[in-house]
């Protein structure tokens, strides 16, 4: 996947169904939709936008040829890569000429990483049960038939091996594989790999590799957001990138060498204007706060830091599940105002007010849920009162 040509296909998707101008104008959640319609998209709850990784896809397609290969051994290109990369060596299950370079010493090298094993009893492959007896064996390579006979309903099993069993030790070691292999039922089927997903064993299937893949390092803050179909997708996205500190405060702006008049908050000019500062922790955010919880009829908490934290508050809240949406809508309202007020402060010179500021946030959050959320009894009499 490493070559141009191999994108081609997802560039063009995406030229058919944008062109250079609308590329320009779309906002972050229209980015979000547009890509969400031309590639995969996985769950939400470990801490992503819901858009699928490319690297996870790609690397579930690689590991998806090794299963071929053990599965499909008769067809030409499998028997091509063994004319190739096998020789009477070789005693890996995926044969491999390191010497030779090329996309099959890609797949395989990932194969390695992703623990791709042989042939397990119980915990533990009998190879490293018994280590003796596998040194001891002529033909590492050889096939679970040519070690048994079939004897009316009953498996005989016999050590075929060129080099006998020579001292106590091996004969005490076959003995106990013998014991082992007695509990063993022979299936007629042609053998295939599966995949183990923890205790669970299935058919291989390249979505469950790609979303095991996904929900590798994921991000711990990001476990508070709720990603509500009550709440427009761009604000959802601000949430996010909030609890990631990826919005243009004046900080993030000054790290990324941005020259500035200032690094103040512009609401308080007092402190530098963070992220969690802006939105919760200065003194104005904390007046609006204390208005905001004392509506939604909520203890006020006795300290405020971070947004994380405010999402962990409200989250620790026992209460119905509209209402929990509904704080949960209002919280992100709150972040959404504030921001815009701060905007609209540094770009368009207004003037800063509380009484306003808390207006907005609860005209916003009913218009979201009013038109979102069905809830059809709800009106803004109600909702002034915080009666859900």
């Amino acid at each position: 996947m490493g070559l141009i040509k191999n994108w081609k296909p997802i560039v063009k998707r995406f030229e058919e169904k944008l062109t250079s101008w609308k590329a320009r104008t779309l906002s972050f959640g229209g980015r979000l939709t547009l890509i969400e319609a031309v590639l995969v998209v996985a769950p939400k709850n470990k801490g992503g936008l819901g858009v699928g990784s490319l690297a996870a896809s790609n690397k579930a397609l690689m590991i998806k040829w090794l299963v071929r290969f053990k599965n499909e051994p008769a067809s030409l290109w499998a028997r091509s890569i063994t004319a190739i990369h096998g020789d009477s060596r070789c005693h890996s299950y995926i044969p491999l000429k390191s010497s030779i370079g090329g996309v099959w010493k890609s797949i395989v090298n990932l194969g390695r990483k992703s623990q791709i094993q042989s042939i397990n009893a119980g915990n533990s492959t009998l190879r490293e049960m018994f280590p003796d007896l596998y040194e001891l064996e002529s033909d590492k390579r050889c096939f679970v038939s040519d070690r048994y006979i079939m004897n009316h309903e009953s498996i005989d099993w016999f050590w075929g091996s060129g080099n006998p069993l020579s001292n106590a030790n091996n004969i005490e070691e076959w003995a106990a594989c013998l014991s082992i292999l007695q509990n063993v039922v022979i299936n007629r089927d042609s053998d295939v790999w599966l995949w183990k997903s923890s205790e669970k064993v299935a058919d291989f299937a390249v979505s469950a590799v790609r979303n095991e893949l996904d929900y590798i390092d994921t991000i711990k803050e990001t476990k508070v957001l709720c990603w509500l179909h009550w709440i427009p997708k761009k604000v959802n996205c601000f949430l996010w990138r909030v609890v990631l500190d990826r919005i243009a405060t004046r900080e993030a702006l000054m790290i990324r060498r941005f020259h500035l008049p200032s690094n103040q908050c512009i609401l308080c000019n007092n402190t530098l204007e963070s992220a969690d500062h802006l939105l919760v922790s200065c003194e104005t955010a904390k007046q609006v706060w204390l208005i905001i919880f004392q509506w939604m009829k909520l203890p006020i908490p006795s300290y405020m830091i971070s947004v994380v934290q405010v999402l962990e508050i409200i989250n620790s809240y026992k209460s119905q599940k509209n209402t929990k949406r509904a704080i949960y809508a209002v919280v992100a309202a709150t972040c959404w105002n504030l921001w815009k007020m701060r905007n609209e402060i540094i770009f368009k010179q207004k003037a800063f007010s509380v009484a306003k500021l808390i207006g907005d946030i609860k005209a916003i959050s009913f218009t979201w849920i009013k038109n979102r959320a069905d809830l059809g009894e709800l009106n803004w009499e109600k909702w002034r009162s915080f009666k859900i």
